[in-house]
């Protein structure tokens, strides 16, 4: 997989508007922007403590709002850093052998070249929409270590099928292979087709939001964020849920002292705000059902080749360049041309608001010449 660099970077570029980072489109919560802001002028601790290095009470937030042990659940700088320190916890242990299903998020390759691991690919197939297939089963061999697996995964945005994931999770449990599921934009993906059904319920969404699943399978580390589904990647907040506490104790070994600051544990205290979490997260999911129709309607046509993803993202080919022309319209994209089992002419937009979504569709129209 080639060397690639992550979505979001606006720096030195003249930027309007960012299509590469698939943040919530809703932004971050007006409850939550409102008593930062207060917080940030007022409440000197935040500046003046060290943070709690055991993040005690987002923890304990996060427990409810998961139905897991505080114990069984890890908080660090972004999912990121909690990815690198998945990987070197296993190495202690010895030499490490992991499946990777391709494309996929470049984090997990970055870690595991960082510690030599055996990397063995499973690479998705473009006829299959580059969908998680019963050929992964074959490769999960007692020898193996890790499996990662993104749900949805990143950049394709396709959800697991439900019956193929028990399957993955019993192999890997009979075989002590350690799943680590990447979930950090589940709440905000909806399967094609259940969009009427439980798009924007809110007892679907505390059945999502309720992981107590994973206490069934010890070898499982469940990765989310708040980067993605509260829109706050400044912040760098992400954390683990472990199918146990011995996983999460030695994944917590692997982290420096304070690596999430006070501001970070008090904004993720103020998202998970029980009520307005939930109205927030069905608002953000009724933004999307609705802004990726309306995406898809467009790059559904000829001469573009869209991906049937699940996620508040998407994923298509054409063979026009756009991301050079897009960057002269200050519109940023995400070139996949980086992404092994993609390559040149793929790229990856966010969903986002309507005005935002009709400027990037006008813009690819003029490139393309109305075609």
């Amino acid at each position: 997989m080639a060397e690639q660099a992550h979505g979001g970077n606006r720096y030195g570029r003249f930027i309007t508007q960012d299509f590469s980072v698939n943040t919530n489109p809703m932004g971050l919560p007006d409850y939550v922007r409102k008593v930062l802001q207060k917080a940030a002028c007022k409440d000197d601790n935040l500046w003046e403590w060290y943070p709690d290095p055991d993040c005690s009470r987002l923890r304990k937030a996060l427990s409810v709002y998961h139905s897991v042990p505080k114990e069984h659940i890890v908080c660090g700088n972004g999912a990121s850093e909690l990815i690198w320190a998945i990987v070197r916890a296993a190495a202690q242990e010895g030499p490490v052998t992991a499946v990777l299903p391709v494309p996929s998020f470049s984090e997990y390759e970055r870690a595991l070249l960082a510690v030599g691991a055996d990397i063995r690919y499973d690479s998705l197939k473009e006829e299959q929409d580059f969908a998680l297939t019963d050929e992964v089963l074959e490769r999960l061999t007692p020898e193996v270590d890790m499996l990662f697996l993104g749900n949805p995964n990143n950049p394709v945005g396709n959800l697991i099928r439900p019956k193929l994931l028990d399957r993955v999770l019993e192999r890997c449990l009979e075989n002590g292979i350690v799943v680590i599921l990447d979930e950090c934009f589940r709440e905000l993906a909806i399967e094609s087709g259940e969009e009427e059904e439980c798009g924007t319920d809110k007892t679907y969404i505390k059945r999502l939001l309720d992981t107590s699943w994973v206490s069934a399978y010890p070898n499982l580390i469940l990765l989310k964020a708040f980067t993605k589904l509260y829109a706050m990647p400044g912040v760098r907040l992400g954390y683990c849920i472990c199918g146990n506490g011995e996983a999460a104790g030695r994944l917590q070994a692997q982290l420096p002292c304070w690596n999430v600051s006070n501001l970070a544990q008090f904004a993720g205290l103020t998202a998970l705000d029980s009520g307005k979490c939930i109205d927030y997260i069905s608002q953000s999911r009724g933004l999307i059902c609705t802004e990726r129709k309306f995406l898809r309607t467009f790059l559904e046509k000829p001469g573009m080749r869209l991906l049937p993803g699940d996620a508040n993202f998407l994923c298509f080919y054409t063979g026009y360049p756009l991301c050079e022309g897009l960057l002269k319209r200050g519109i940023l994209i995400r070139d996949c041309a980086g992404f092994d089992g993609l390559g040149r002419g793929w790229y990856r937009i966010a969903v986002r608001t309507r005005q935002e979504n009709e400027t990037l569709l006008e813009e690819i129209k003029r490139l393309t010449k109305g075609r």
